[in-house]
């Protein structure tokens, strides 16, 4: 970079300036660690994730910490952080979800001093994708949204596209005071009023107003990909000899698998293998859940189906109750305290993944 990293105040220059600059030195700016960053009044459950990178293979000790980690989750339906912020700006940040809100240094009047908010809306949106579209990550809102800042602010949120414009077209909306949602921009487009720099995990987003944000995705090719978190959950039955696993499929984004914890925290449940990632493909092939390898004659699946079907809209457009399978497993014995099996997820002519369970359902 020129001289050799450019400035944060040169980066947040008046939007038509900043075309060229801002793609080599955007992901430095926002990684940028002479700010403060605000977590205060923040939700302190959040997911136990840095960033909303896919999981790789933990060891047996980490594998341990990580499922310990998920009792700290917050069962609110919105994750919520406040601050006060000057003249020097800052970084709001919802933790551990991805989503922040960089205000540069200028933004804000000087010797003013305005309170902030960043909040994710879970459960279901109130953006109704239309046709093919799907909506690709959380709605976000910051603000207030009478707020005027004098020069641009970031605002980070993450997606699950394997975003490949040949495959995707994906574009920002956003909700007007009317409660309508309206088109910013494409994220391949440039625009006068808008900036977007879509990474693998995240879209950053340069604004010169607050309110609420969200992506929408439309695939263009039977081989968009959509990328899901799979994850098992088990727990006993009001009957002791009976133990129920659950199989769950989420976008691939760290606020959508906290919602899922909150609601297996209240049955119970426990994350019985690392959680993996799933490339779901637009080709409108449906997804097989597998139950394989149960040990005979010390369990068996009841009611005898160890395989079940979700049709393909339902995976795909996303649904406010993730859960995608369920089955029931009877221990012949109370006996028998160990539960080794394999949790198989496939999407027909597409990808699979194997989630190994062993655990001691007692525990």
């Amino acid at each position: 970079l020129d001289k050799e990293l450019m400035t944060e105040s040169s980066l947040f220059n008046p939007l038509a300036d900043i075309k060229v600059k801002v793609q080599s030195s955007f992901m430095v700016s926002l990684g940028v660690t002479e700010r403060a960053e605000f977590h205060s009044k923040a939700h302190p459950g959040t997911f136990p994730h840095s960033s909303p990178r896919p999981f790789g293979t933990l060891q047996a000790r980490n594998k341990a910490m990580f499922i310990q980690n998920l009792a700290s989750i917050s069962s609110s339906s919105e994750l919520r952080s406040t601050a006060l912020f000057g003249h020097l700006g800052g970084r709001l940040v919802v933790p551990n979800t991805g989503v922040s809100l960089l205000i540069p240094h200028g933004a804000i009047p000087e010797e003013s001093s305005w309170e902030i908010y960043l909040a994710i809306t879970q459960r279901e949106s109130s953006l109704e994708p239309e046709g093919p579209e799907v909506l690709l990550g959380p709605e976000v809102s910051c603000g207030p949204p009478e707020l005027a800042v004098s020069t641009p602010c970031a605002l980070s949120i993450p997606h699950c596209a394997h975003a490949d414009p040949q495959h995707w077209s994906i574009h920002l909306k956003r909700r007007t005071q009317q409660g309508k949602w309206e088109e910013v921009m494409s994220v391949e487009e440039e625009t006068t009023s808008c900036y977007c720099l879509l990474d693998p995990y995240a879209c950053h987003i340069l604004l010169n107003s607050f309110g609420t944000y969200a992506l929408i995705g439309e695939p263009i090719s039977d081989c968009a990909v959509r990328q899901l978190k799979v994850a098992v959950f088990g727990c006993l039955s009001c009957n002791s000899l009976d133990y129920n696993l659950r199989v769950y499929c989420v976008d691939n984004t760290p606020c959508a698998f906290q919602e899922v914890v909150s609601d297996e925290r209240l049955q119970g449940g426990q994350l019985l293998e690392e959680p993996k990632l799933l490339h779901f493909k637009g080709n409108t092939c449906s997804l097989q859940i597998s139950v394989l390898d149960v040990p005979p004659f010390l369990w068996r699946i009841k009611p005898f189906t160890a395989c079940q079907e979700v049709p393909f809209s339902r995976v795909w457009r996303g649904s406010p109750r993730p859960l995608l399978g369920a089955f029931s497993l009877e221990r012949f014995s109370p006996a028998t305290t160990q539960l080794c099996c394999t949790v198989c997820v496939r999407q027909l002519q597409g990808h699979e993944q194997l989630l190994h369970v062993q655990t001691s359902v007692l525990e």
